[in-house]
C-alpha cells in the first residue's frame, strides 16, 4: 500500500461533488470524481470540512445500535465487559444549504453512499480504567457511477475516569487504522494515534436526578502516523501531520437525549483544524471520545 496518504483525496473521493474555489473567478468549478474513500469519511465524522481554503467537503454519517450486550463477567459486581453492534452509515452530501430543505433530502443531491457493519468490546479493567477495541467492514459506491470500494477500519481506545470537585473527567488514548481496496485497482491506508481529554459538569438549574443537563468539553490531539498531504493548488501540495479538535455538548446524566426516533448520548459541536491550517472542519458531536 501507498504510505503516502494525500489528504486530499481523503475527504474529496467521500464527496464527489466537492467544490474547488478558483483564485479571482466569480464561480465555483465542480471538482471531478476521485478515488472512492468511505472509510475516511466514516473517520472524520458528520460535519463540513475544508482543505486549503479551496475544497469544501460535506460528510453525514450515522451509526444506529443493532445489538448490545454483556459479553462476559469479570469477577466484580459492575465489572463485565459489555460489546456492540452497529451499522455504520455514510453519504456524501453534494449541496448543504438549510434555507433549501427539500434541495438537501433530494435524492439527487447524495453522491456516494456506504453501509457496513462495527462490532466493538467495551472490557473494565479496573473502576477507573477500560479499554474498547473495534473493528468495521464497509462497502460504499459512488451513485451513479460503477466505482465501488470495500473499506476497513480498526481501533483501540482507552480511558481513565476521575472525579474532581464537581467535574466528571476522562482521559482518552486511541489509536488505529483506516484503509480501503476499490474495484478499480486502487487501495491506500493510514494510521493514527489521538490522546484526548473530556469532562461533564453538572447544570443543576436545568433538572435534577436522572434528567440533569450535564455540560460537555473535550480537547482532542490527533497524529497521522503515514505523511499526509493536501493540494492547495493544482501544482502545490502541503504536508499535513497532525491537527486539534475542541468541542462542547449538552446531554443527560443517566438517559439519552431524544429527538424524534432517535437517541443521543449528547449534542454538540466541535472544530477541527490543523497547525498549518489546511484542514478545518466543523462537526457535530453525538457520543464520548472514547466510543468509535
Amino acid at each position: 500500500m501507498a504510505s503516502r496518504v494525500r489528504l486530499r483525496r481523503l475527504l474529496a473521493g467521500a464527496v464527489v461533488g466537492c467544490v474547488m474555489q478558483s483564485v479571482g473567478a466569480a464561480c465555483a468549478q465542480e471538482v471531478p470524481a476521485a478515488t472512492v474513500h468511505w472509510a475516511y469519511a466514516s473517520y472524520f465524522g458528520t460535519g463540513w470540512y475544508k482543505i486549503s481554503d479551496q475544497q469544501s467537503a460535506f460528510i453525514v454519517n450515522v451509526a444506529p445500535r443493532l445489538l448490545t450486550g454483556e459479553a462476559a463477567r469479570l469477577g466484580a459486581d459492575d465489572g463485565k465487559a459489555v460489546y456492540s453492534i452497529r451499522i455504520p452509515l455514510t453519504v456524501g452530501v453534494t449541496r448543504l444549504d438549510f434555507e433549501d430543505v427539500p434541495g438537501i433530502l433530494d435524492l439527487e443531491n447524495f453522491s456516494t453512499v456506504s453501509a457496513g457493519l462495527r462490532a466493538d468490546v467495551d472490557v473494565p479493567v479496573t473502576a477507573n480504567f477500560s479499554f474498547r477495541p473495534s473493528a468495521q467492514l464497509s462497502y460504499g459506491t459512488v451513485l451513479g457511477e460503477s466505482e465501488y470500494a470495500w473499506t476497513y477500519r480498526g481501533d483501540i481506545r482507552g480511558r481513565y475516569t476521575f472525579r474532581s470537585s464537581d467535574l466528571d473527567w476522562a482521559l482518552i488514548g486511541a489509536a488505529g487504522f483506516v484503509g480501503y481496496d476499490a474495484n478499480r485497482g486502487n487501495d491506500d491506508s493510514f494510521t493514527y494515534a489521538a490522546l484526548g481529554a473530556e469532562f461533564a459538569y453538572p447544570l443543576r438549574w436545568f433538572g435534577p436526578g436522572d434528567s440533569q443537563t450535564l455540560f460537555y468539553w473535550h480537547l482532542l490531539y490527533t497524529d497521522f502516523l503515514d505523511r499526509m498531504e493536501v493540494q492547495g493548488r493544482s501544482d502545490q501540495f502541503e504536508e499535513i501531520t497532525n491537527y486539534w479538535q475542541a468541542g462542547f455538548a449538552f446531554g443527560k446524566r443517566d438517559e439519552p437525549i431524544k429527538l424524534w426516533f432517535f437517541r443521543f448520548d449528547r449534542l454538540g459541536l466541535a472544530y477541527d483544524i490543523s497547525p498549518s491550517g489546511q484542514l478545518r472542519g466543523l462537526k457535530l458531536v453525538f457520543r464520548s471520545l472514547y466510543e468509535p
